[in-house]
């Protein structure tokens, strides 16, 4: 009977490890950059990790790109080979219709070209929150304020001092307006999602599939991975695993409870 238990768990974790998603920090994704925001062109005002401030008018909401290639085999939110994303990397560039080479990696890492390990997973945490709050599927449908308000939320998760809280119009990082007829709705916006991810607690909802796309240099994105869930052959044997096991551990007492009384 413990061969049986044995021979169960392995098929438990086995089936368990086939049903994650095959992607893994040496995963790779080929994919060229279609566009960069969906929103307006804002003014990101923030402190380099070096302590260096700066101010730059960037594009905000949500971006695109097509992939190519690469060795990744999870299936990116989007449309065909087209995936949708957002910058998480306020100190890198990228460029319009040009091709990278990305590293999958958790979303925790994010950044790590230019924040020494990464974001982190307590900012990992916040982003999910809000997303899993928000936009819990990328490919949901959005306005450009929408867009943009998550973008801005993003990157204050991202840049802003811990030590500051969350506010888009002041602190370490905040953002001011060009020309732009719906700022003040975008901030507005933004503000009421910081707010939200400030006192959020452990059961707030989560994004699922929440990766980062990373590449030395240039600007690192989030991505959101198609969750597929297991085949129906897949669940009978994982039914079937649990089902020995709990059977094995159901006869187990009796099996020393018989023991005892022989002796």
């Amino acid at each position: 009977m413990h061969r049986l238990r044995s021979v169960a768990l392995i098929l438990i974790l086995g089936l368990a490890g086939a049903c994650m998603g095959t992607g893994a920090s040496a995963a790779t994704v080929i994919a060229t950059l279609n566009s960069v925001g969906t929103g307006n062109t804002i003014t990101m005002h923030a402190v380099r990790p070096n302590g260096t401030p700066f101010a730059s008018q960037v594009l905000n909401g949500l971006a695109t790109l097509t992939r190519t290639g690469g060795t990744d085999t999870q299936q990116l939110v989007g449309s065909g080979n087209s995936f949708f994303a957002f910058c998480v990397e306020p100190f890198e560039d990228a460029v319009l219709n040009s091709t990278y080479s990305y590293t999958v990696d958790p979303l925790a890492q994010a950044g790590k070209s230019s924040i020494a390990g990464g974001i982190g997973v307590g900012k990992a945490l916040q982003i999910s929150q809000l997303f899993g709050q928000f936009a819990p599927s990328l490919s949901m449908p959005m306005t450009a304020v929408q867009a943009s308000a998550l973008q801005i939320a993003l990157w204050e998760i991202v840049s802003e001092s811990s030590s500051n809280p969350f506010d888009v119009t002041s602190g370490n990082t905040y953002f001011s307006t060009p020309a732009s007829s719906n700022f003040s709705q975008v901030i507005a916006q933004a503000q009421t999602y910081l707010n939200y991810v400030s006192t959020a607690n452990g059961s707030a909802p989560l994004a699922q599939g929440l990766q980062a796309l990373t590449v030395a240099g240039k600007q690192d994105f989030l991505v959101q991975a198609v969750i597929v869930a297991p085949e129906p052959g897949t669940w009978m044997m994982l039914i079937l695993g649990f089902g020995l096991v709990g059977h094995s551990l159901r006869r187990r007492p009796r099996a020393v409870a018989t023991h005892g009384a022989v002796a």
